[in-house]
């Protein structure tokens, strides 16, 4: 059929894992409530990633996959990373250089709620761990929790980033009959970005829904066939991945029928993104609805500085992200410090560090290749401050603060990134990194708990034997 007679469809999903467990050795270790599996990681595998992988569903869709995740897959269920990659090579060969997975920042931050600095290292970290693991450059980049603002697209932009997406929401005057894209959004630098808009009722319905819309036959046929005559030329349906298997058991056979029968059979032409963006004019230019995200509460706050209500009260996270910027403020003049009297700016040098290593490039060969004057001490200083510094952007994880609990596994992890970061620069320099960490962490408390950070800094450096604390 022509393109007239059919609607392009996207179908896209994000899959993601929280960060846990040892912070040095990235061993999540035991979880109990994942049984009968090890850990939740391979529970989740088990009945959503795999699946999906097997029946071929990535082959399918638009996708991203967050760093640590796939980090996970190679090393723990290499099938399953294999048939993903697959994914995306087969789009690239069908439809070249379109394929189906798209970039997103490396260590899932929220990047409007980051400094500066971290939003461009998150990018150039994520990009060059795409470019690691589908051997090839990326067009598109998911932003974590579809959290925007006008800074974050720039770098995007800056770094070769062609276009990302949003739910509709985020689009000043969004008009739906104009479908979901592609629009254009003007940047500040004189540059451009092209964004989707994603169809945030559809979206939904497959989101917390899909248990019970009747199968994708039904769904398809009720709703996609009549939602053509008003979603303009492309509809753009966007949920977690985990939806499919993990949070609905199961679920991973609906979008194999949906996007391998169903969806044509409504009147749609399924396609990527990155096909879409290669091949079609922005629609109009459009604005974004500043520091935005895809959550159902206005803002960034839920992430930012928490909420009380008669419910919940999850204030506690202003506290907490207090703590763990103060201890970014203190890791960082350490690094400054050590780097600033070799005239190389520290953050670019940071941007590089972790695409050469990708790159097979060791830690002491690159110290060598961009500060050939600096000493041998110093030279294992550094090197131990490049790995405080991973630890720093981890701490930001936005699971930190999706996560309502205190005293939960996530919250836990961030305050062990900072007290190994903390630990480590301590043992490198011999500065007293004590200062504030123990002292910010005694106010982070929850009406929900009568753990405190304090008691989750303790439990850290007795887990992991770290050195804060013991000068």
């Amino acid at each position: 059929m022509s393109k007239i007679e059919r609607t392009a469809l996207v179908v896209y999903g994000h899959f993601s894992q929280p960060p846990r467990g040892n912070p040095l050795t990235y061993e999540i270790g035991d979880e109990l409530d994942a049984s009968p599996y090890k850990n939740w990681n391979e529970r989740i595998n088990a009945t959503s990633y795999e699946p999906n992988a097997q029946i071929g569903n990535f082959n399918h869709i638009s996708f991203s996959v967050s760093e640590g995740l796939m980090k996970w897959l190679e090393q723990n269920a290499p099938e399953t990373y294999r048939k993903i990659i697959e994914g995306d090579q087969q789009a690239v060969a069908a439809h070249p250089p379109a394929g189906s997975a798209l970039a997103t920042a490396h260590n899932h931050v929220i990047l409007p709620l980051a400094r500066k600095r971290d939003k461009r290292t998150q990018i150039l970290w994520g990009i060059a761990a795409f470019e690691r693991h589908f051997g090839r450059k990326p067009l598109g980049f998911w932003l974590p929790e579809m959290a925007v603002d006008t800074e974050s697209l720039q770098f995007l932009s800056d770094a070769g980033i062609g276009y990302t997406l949003l739910t509709s929401k985020q689009i000043a005057d969004f008009q739906p009959t104009e479908g979901s894209g592609p629009y254009r959004v003007e940047l500040p630098n004189g540059k451009s970005i092209v964004v989707f808009a994603r169809h945030d009722d559809l979206s939904t319905e497959l989101s917390f829904k899909v248990h019970n819309l009747g199968g994708a036959g039904h769904w398809a046929r009720n709703a996609l066939g009549p939602a053509r005559k008003w979603v303009g030329s492309l509809l753009l349906l966007a949920t977690a991945g985990e939806t499919f298997g993990h949070h609905y058991a199961g679920e991973e056979q609906f979008l194999y029928w949906l996007v391998q029968h169903e969806a044509m059979i409504a009147g749609y032409e399924l396609t990527t993104l990155d096909q879409v963006y290669l091949n079609s004019k922005p629609i109009r230019t459009v604005q974004i609805v500043e520091r935005s995200s895809w959550g159902v509460e206005p803002g960034l706050t839920q992430w930012f500085m928490g909420s009380a209500d008669a419910y919940k009260n999850t204030t506690w996270k202003g506290a907490l992200r207090r703590a763990l910027d103060n201890a970014a403020s203190d890791l960082d003049r350490a690094y400054e410090d050590l780097i600033l009297p070799h005239d190389v700016d520290p953050y670019i040098l940071r941007d590089q560090y972790l695409p050469a290593l990708f790159a097979d490039q060791t830690p002491d060969a690159f110290i060598a290749e961009h500060l050939p004057k600096m000493k041998e001490k110093q030279r294992q200083q550094l090197k131990t401050l490049f790995q405080a510094q991973r630890l720093t952007q981890r701490m930001y994880n936005s699971y930190t603060f999706t996560d309502n609990k205190l005293d939960g596994r996530q919250p836990r992890y961030a305050i062990a990134c900072a007290a190994t970061a903390l630990s480590l620069a301590q043992e490198a320099t011999g500065r007293d990194m004590n200062d504030r960490l123990p002292a910010d962490l005694a106010v982070v408390t929850s009406p929900d708990t009568s753990v405190t950070g304090t008691d989750m800094l303790q439990d850290a450096i007795r887990d992991f034997d770290l050195s804060l604390l013991k000068v």
